[in-house]
């Protein structure tokens, strides 16, 4: 398999065509064009499907993707050991991270390799859990963060965070008076929380069967910031950890309190992908992840 072709390949994934990814490699664009046509007549399928925008890969190639990255991946790396520079880490690092955990995580890792791992490349993808660790189990990506709200422990991944769940409103809430808010005290409050199926809220559902509480979700978004907006804005209440609400909501907009009788709490998990042999690029970024979580 000639490596050119597969490099191409995922240039134009990732660059959403083939004019992009061609100024991306500095090669003419029909040089790509031949190059993902040999592969394409290697796989015996088509890798694309052309749109009004570009290009978006067809089902066989988001089935390879992630195998093609990877074996670019292995292949800068053995390239890299064979010129004597085993001990720098090299490549691109498919990263899976909650929205909760984006900021400040992303900035301070970036940091961290741009000045002690610079040939290291950052491909960074945020999703709530249940679609970083799918991501993680398939493959797109190498290293996820990911949360979850019941006790036990993860198969494949490490604990580095835990954390108290609170209640956060505007300024002045009715419920929002106390330091402290009894679960009960959500019944039909006008909430808005990640879209739908989730994981905290799936909890959330099933302590508020037992105890009779009728759980008002009025919106439901797909990022952090659509819902510190909602809460800031709407008059709505949202759940959050506190390390969440201390970092992005101590404003005087905000009131917040711990969630008790029960208690929730968010455990945050590390994990680095099985579909492949990690690479030292991918062990050095969970590395960092770890260390920057547990606050070294």
């Amino acid at each position: 398999m000639d490596l050119k072709g597969v490099r191409a390949f995922c240039s134009v994934a990732d660059g959403g065509g083939f004019s992009r990814a061609a100024a991306t490699l500095g090669v003419a664009q029909s040089v790509l064009s031949r190059q993902v046509s040999a592969l394409e007549a290697e796989f015996g399928g088509r890798l694309f499907h052309r749109t009004g925008r570009g290009v978006q890969p067809t089902e066989l190639g988001e089935a390879v993707l992630p195998r093609a990255r990877a074996l670019l991946a292995e292949a800068d790396q053995l390239a890299a050991e064979a010129r004597g520079e085993g001990g720098s880490p090299v490549g691109c690092v498919d990263l899976g991270v909650v929205p909760g955990w984006a900021q400040p995580l992303i900035s301070e890792l970036t940091t961290r390799v741009l000045t002690d791992y610079p040939r290291i490349r950052l491909r960074v993808h945020e999703a709530y859990s249940g679609q970083v660790e799918a991501w993680v189990a398939n493959g797109r990506v190498e290293v996820a963060i990911f949360n979850r709200y019941r006790r036990g422990v993860v198969r494949g991944a490490e604990l580095v965070a835990r954390a108290g769940m609170m209640l956060v409103g505007p300024r002045g809430h009715r419920i929002l008076r106390q330091r402290e808010v009894p679960f009960r005290a959500l019944d039909r409050v006008a909430l808005c929380g990640p879209v739908q199926p989730n994981a905290m809220t799936s909890v959330m559902a099933e302590l508020a069967q037992r105890q009779g509480v009728t759980l008002d979700f009025v919106l439901e978004g797909s990022s952090s910031a659509i819902l510190r907006e909602a809460v800031a804005h709407c008059g709505l209440c949202a759940v959050f950890p506190r390390p969440f609400v201390e970092r992005e909501m101590a404003g005087p907009a905000f009131a917040s309190a711990r969630i008790v009788k029960p208690g929730l709490e968010q455990a945050t998990w590390l994990a680095v992908g099985t579909q492949r042999p990690a690479t030292l690029a991918a062990r050095t970024v969970a590395r960092l992840v770890r260390q920057i979580l547990s606050g070294r």
